[in-house]
Formats: structure tokens, C-alpha cells, sequence
């Protein structure tokens, strides 16, 4: 009897409970058809205008005009550099034509430095359209541009390199 009596005295907090939940017929969610269930595609909404502006046009352009500068330096020493490096080819490594050749192979692998400085910066400019969610089309060609001229350099470095038989 005991045991009866201690199942009924759990049992009356439970439906006391329940009949908690069944409150009365207007709270109950309505079971009409929604707009997403009939077809109704809804209006799309507008995307919000970039966190971030593009980069100013002007300053792209100082850009592009520091890298136009770095190649002019390096193509101005390259013909230097080519005229050494030939005078080099065969020649001892103690010699006076090879270390002059190494010098100017260095002061051209400086130019071709400040190059990739521009392309460094372009490449952060980039980073940071691409973290605020708005890619700038501007940066993204003066990026192209400078990576075909360094790659350029690096491959008139390597050619003189190859010239004065390293």
C-alpha cells in the first residue's frame, strides 16, 4: 500500500505539470500554410555596402608609379650588370672582373628588392579588401602587373647569373 501511495504522490506533481503546458487554444501555433511553404519566394535583400572603401585610385597609382621607378632602376643597371657578368664568365673567382660582376649582380638584386616592396604592399592592401569582405578589382591588377615584372627581373637576375657561370 505504501508503494501505491508513494507512486500517486509522484505522480501528482507530474500532471499538475503537464496541464501546465495546455494552456488555453490561442497560444497554440498556427497551422496555417506559411509564405516559405506555398512557393512565394521571398524578396532578396539588399547586401550592405563594404565595411571598408576600395583603395583610392590615387593611391594605386603612387604605387604603380614606385614600381615603374624600381624597373626603370633595374633595367637602367641591368645593362651594366650584363656587360659585367659577360667580362666575368671563365674568370677565376679571386678575380677583379668576377667580384665587380657579384657587385653589380647585388645592386640589381637591390633594385628588384624594392620591387617586391611595392608588390608587398599591394599584396596587404589586398588582404585587408579581402578580410573586409569588399575585393578591389584595382588592386588586384596592379598585383598582376607587378608579379609579370618581378618575375621578369628575377628571371634577368638568374639568366646573368647563369651568363658569369656561378
Amino acid at each position: 500500500m505504501r508503494s501505491k501511495l508513494v507512486k500517486i504522490a509522484a505522480m501528482v506533481p507530474l500532471v499538475a505539470a503537464l496541464t501546465a503546458c495546455a494552456a488555453g487554444e490561442s497560444e497554440y501555433p498556427s497551422l496555417a500554410i506559411r509564405p516559405f511553404e506555398s512557393g512565394v519566394v521571398a524578396e532578396v535583400p539588399v547586401p550592405p555596402a563594404p565595411v571598408r572603401p576600395a583603395t583610392s585610385p590615387a593611391r594605386i597609382a603612387e604605387l604603380r608609379s614606385a614600381a615603374a621607378a624600381a624597373d626603370a632602376a633595374f633595367t637602367a643597371r641591368e645593362s651594366e650588370a650584363a656587360r659585367l657578368a659577360r667580362a666575368a664568365a671563365g674568370q677565376p673567382f679571386e678575380s677583379n672582373a668576377r667580384a665587380a660582376a657579384i657587385v653589380a649582380l647585388a645592386d640589381l638584386d637591390a633594385q628588384r628588392g624594392k620591387t617586391a616592396g611595392v608588390l608587398a604592399t599591394l599584396d596587404a592592401l589586398a588582404a585587408e579588401a579581402s578580410g573586409a569582405l569588399s575585393p578591389d578589382p584595382a588592386v588586384v591588377g596592379a598585383q598582376d602587373a607587378l608579379a609579370a615584372q618581378l618575375a621578369r627581373e628575377d628571371a634577368a637576375i638568374a639568366r646573368l647569373w647563369r651568363v658569369m657561370g656561378s
